[in-house]
């Protein structure tokens, strides 16, 4: 076996220990865990599968939503919302491996961060309106970020 695809099995199989767990959840608990990732490409809940990112896309691209598009919209946000929930709670509670729980984190933040897109476009906003009050909101919370990683690795010590 290659010396690179031994080390890869290898970390596969390594399981997740509390201090990459607490880091990863206290990450995803940030009120900004999903500035930056990908949604996911489709996501399928209660049986039916959502195209999110081709979903996304088309919203950007109409000027107006029809009532039954809105109507569909804010019921799938909760669902969303939900779904990243039980990631996060399998990503707390379950033995997993390192690889096992960075997907569950990057599924949850994406699925977030399609929350917000598809909420953003039921009011309106483009995007490129807030991007000045983004970067304010991103900086004020990295400060209180870093307090709080400051406070976790103090009860970690």
């Amino acid at each position: 076996m290659p010396k690179d695809e031994k080390n890869t099995n290898k970390t596969e199989k390594e399981y997740l220990g509390n201090q990459e767990r607490n880091k990863l959840l206290w990450s995803l608990r940030s009120d900004f865990a999903w500035a930056g990732k990908k949604i996911p490409e489709s996501v399928e809940i209660e049986g039916e599968e959502y195209r999110l990112r081709d979903m996304i896309r088309e919203l950007g691209e109409k000027e107006l939503l029809n009532p039954d598009e809105a109507a569909k919209i804010r019921a799938l946000i909760p669902k969303l919302k939900e779904k990243a929930k039980v990631d996060e709670e399998l990503l707390e509670t379950e033995e997993l491996t390192k690889a096992e729980a960075e997907a569950l984190y990057e599924e949850a933040a994406g699925l977030l961060r399609a929350a917000m897109e598809l909420k953003d476009k039921l009011e309106g906003k483009g995007g490129e309106k807030g991007v000045d009050e983004f970067k304010r909101m991103l900086n004020t919370q990295k400060v209180v970020d870093e307090k709080g990683f400051q406070q976790l690795l103090k009860s970690l010590k």
